[in-house]
């Protein structure tokens, strides 16, 4: 049985796009979908409440509260629907981490909290990255899926180092959403980053590299597309600045597909390199970062 969608809820003033990107997410999968919400700090005291009652239970119960209170919107409007509620104590990443544990994926917000456009990705959702063994889908951009495309974003060159949970993630979530899959990878070009030395890499040197990441990409995605032949799969290298190129094309795209890398450690969690963090920060659609084990 398909793992439940968790989506963990920080701001209940401003988590509609949150919520409805999760419900979907749910109705894609056929599963279950929870609604998630971690306490932490300190609640005082009031006169006229029970004995024994904690600063603890009192976060406790209003957040249960609020979850309801979303919980029974949301059935209303899906009756169809099966809703679980979690109200966890801690600090926000481990713990919505935690209940993910047995999840399909993790839905987190792509804001900070306040929900103000144009924010950068919040620092709760950039961190429970580092603790997320499951897929994590950041719901950035304001829209709805509009362009039924799925971008699969790769390493360098096509690099078949990558790991096949990200191949076949993408592959299933563009089967799963009828869109299209385009896989493409970007080219560091050293004539942008180095204007004053262009003639010290010939155009000729340029044309084979990038003619060289076309093939590996195309060996890459070979056997997936072999298994998934109902999708139209397209790629491509592009040469140019990778945190630029990326950015602009989650413009196109109902979601973006990329790698997290397992700590060194071996303790679970994602790390995501320099471009990730860009794309995370200033994409326009929802990102997945899917684990790589």
């Amino acid at each position: 049985m398909t793992g439940p969608v968790v989506v963990g809820i920080d701001d209940f003033e401003h988590c509609d796009h949150l919520v409805a990107a999760a419900v979907r997410e749910a109705q894609l999968r056929e599963t279950a979908l929870w609604l998630a919400h971690a306490y932490y700090g300190y609640a005082p005291i009031a006169q006229g409440l029970p004995p024994g009652y904690t600063p603890n239970q009192v976060l406790r119960d209003a957040a249960e509260e609020q979850l309801r209170r979303l919980a029974t919107k949301l059935q209303t409007d899906q009756p169809e629907l099966h809703l679980q509620i979690a109200a966890v104590a801690g600090p926000a990443a481990p713990a919505l981490a935690e209940v993910a544990n047995l999840a399909s994926l993790l839905v987190v917000g792509g804001r900070g909290r306040g929900g103000l456009a144009g924010q950068l990705l919040g620092s709760v959702s950039l961190r429970v990255l580092a603790h997320a063994d499951c897929p994590v889908l950041v719901v950035r951009g304001d829209r709805d899926p509009a362009t039924n495309r799925v971008l699969l974003a790769l390493d360098a060159d096509g690099d078949p180092a990558t790991g096949p949970e990200v191949l076949e993630f993408a592959f299933v979530e563009a089967a799963r959403r009828n869109a299209d899959l385009y896989a493409f990878t970007v080219w560091e070009d050293p004539l942008l980053l180095y204007a004053y030395g262009t003639g010290l890499f010939a155009h000729d040197q340029r044309n084979t590299a990038l003619r060289d990441g076309r093939e590996r990409l195309a060996a890459t995605l070979a056997p997936w597309k072999e298994m998934h032949p109902q999708l139209k799969v397209s790629s491509d290298v592009l040469a140019g600045l990778p945190a630029k190129l990326l950015v602009e094309a989650t413009e196109l795209a109902d979601l973006v597909v990329i790698g997290g890398r397992a700590h060194r450690d071996g303790e679970g969690g994602m790390r995501v390199g320099a471009i990730a963090h860009t794309v995370l920060h200033h994409a326009q659609c929802p990102v997945a970062i899917v684990p790589e084990h």
